[in-house]
């Protein structure tokens, strides 16, 4: 895992998403709706998703897929195995296939990230961390 902070500037989405504020405006959140993923670009090799995250995720495993996640808007608390981070827009993470992660936003807005899988998402991946007794899987 990789956890790094770049410095302040503003942040542009590949795949074709140069107006970060119009792409937010034409996929809003919906009511209560606690995340939103959606695909930007795709290459041989990754997929590129905006997520928007309201008030947070459970905490999950990608089985077949690394992810990158970049903040791009937003303060939150990205949860990585058994160590919590502070996150902010600038900072990212790897976050190696198998391994247990959630984000937990901490500010009144979403939180925005691109998030970037590799190989490509092609079918959901996403298995849940722990057993209904709490243990991890």
């Amino acid at each position: 895992m990789l956890l790094t902070a770049c410095a302040a500037r503003q942040p542009r989405v590949a795949g074709g998403v140069p107006d970060l504020d119009g792409f937010l405006t034409a996929h809003r959140l919906a009511p209560g709706e606690p995340l939103r993923a959606d695909e930007v670009g795709r290459t041989a090799t990754a997929s590129y998703h905006v997520v928007q995250v309201e008030r947070g995720e459970e905490p999950h495993r990608h089985l077949v897929h690394d992810l990158t996640l970049v903040v791009l808007r937003g303060r939150g608390v990205l949860v990585i195995g058994s160590e919590r981070f502070a996150v902010r827009a600038g900072d990212a993470a790897v976050i190696p296939r198998a391994t247990a992660h959630a984000l937990v936003n901490q500010g009144r807005s979403p939180v925005i990230t691109l998030a970037i899988f590799t190989p490509p998402l092609d079918a959901p991946d996403r298995a849940p961390a722990f057993d209904s007794s709490g243990t991890a899987r």
